[in-house]
């Protein structure tokens, strides 16, 4: 009975290593890994079968470009962890703040006249940004305020900062001179 595939040329391992340009050893190696030589004794021979389906083993895949990625840190941690390097993020400055923090000590309405460091620009900020509710005028038609739940937030937002800049040694910038 004749062999269905005819065998080819014969190679020891010296002749095909040269053949595909390798060392002898990475030949008999990558011969080995994938089934594609044969032995006899300590010598290894290869066909010319085995040499094809050695340079296909060989060759390169093709690679699709991968589209590219922006890679972006998880902010959100980073920025609580370390948001008391920063000023606190408040809708009142410093001088807005020390009204609001007497508001805060007042049981009754006041008007811009009788809290220190506070003008009829001041009032009208914080009636629009809801830190304060006007509760009546005075004789010069001045509004009287007093401080909202919106307006003790800004407050406890500032101290919640001074306290968690206090804990890593820092200064407050000036915002703890605010705090009672």
């Amino acid at each position: 009975m004749e062999p269905t595939i005819p065998l080819d040329k014969i190679y020891t391992a010296d002749e095909a290593a040269e053949r595909l340009r390798l060392t002898n050893r990475a030949l008999i190696k990558l011969g080995k890994a994938h089934g594609l030589c044969s032995r006899r004794g300590r010598d290894y021979l290869f066909s010319e079968q085995d040499l094809l389906a050695l340079w296909e083993v060989m060759r390169e895949p093709a690679k699709q470009p991968k589209p590219p990625t922006v890679k972006v840190a998880p902010m959100g941690d980073w920025m609580k962890k370390n948001s008391w390097l920063f000023g606190p993020s408040l809708s009142v400055d410093r001088r807005e703040m020390a009204v609001l923090r007497f508001l805060s000590s007042q049981r009754g309405a006041r008007s811009c006249n009788q809290i220190k460091r506070c003008g009829p620009r001041t009032v009208e900020s914080f009636l629009k940004q809801g830190f304060a509710a006007e509760r009546a005028r005075d004789a010069q038609g001045d509004s009287m305020i007093v401080i909202t739940d919106e307006g003790r937030e800004q407050i406890a937002k500032a101290d919640r900062w001074i306290k968690e800049r206090a804990k890593h040694g820092k200064g407050s910038a000036g915002w703890d001179r605010l705090a009672k």
